[in-house]
């Protein structure tokens, strides 16, 4: 992929997917646990996403490991991973299992009176496709104003 195999990603980012994993299914697994959604909703694959971001950002370009167009299988990678972990949850609230990750109060706005299917559907479509594409542009422009010349 642009020039890389894809095993070279996944070793560039390999602590923040790991991190994403251990938060997401920390948060599903409290939330399943019973306890109550005001303490597990600190636990955020969103936040540990941001700042993986910001660091691919600060980070890709002065290692050498490429440009703006290595943003995109990273930020892709961290959102298939955090997408596939809150449709695992939703999966299992719909089995009978009821989370954090399908309660209206944690979907935005629009989406407060869809189905869990819609939901899932979402997070697979929306989530990887416009999250990517908007998280690549946000994470370019942090790459130009701060992301420093190659090595």
């Amino acid at each position: 992929m642009f020039g890389k195999p894809y095993s070279a990603y996944l070793r560039f980012q390999w602590p923040f997917l790991t991190a994403i994993a251990v938060v997401g299914f920390i948060r599903l697994g409290l939330s399943i646990a019973g306890q109550p959604d005001s303490m597990v909703k600190f636990f955020s694959m969103t936040v540990v996403g941001i700042i993986g971001s910001v660091y691919y950002a600060m980070t890709v370009r002065r290692s050498g490991f490429g440009n703006y167009r290595e943003l995109i299988p990273l930020i892709f990678n961290q959102n298939f991973l955090a997408n596939s972990i809150a449709i695992l949850g939703i999966i299992l609230s719909i089995y009978g299992m009821p989370n954090i990750l399908d309660v209206p109060e944690f979907k935005p706005p629009f989406a407060r009176e869809s189905t869990s299917l819609q939901h899932a559907l979402a997070h697979l479509f929306l989530g990887n496709i416009v999250g990517t594409l908007f998280g690549w542009i946000i994470t370019s422009m942090i790459m130009a104003i701060g992301g420093g010349r190659k090595k």
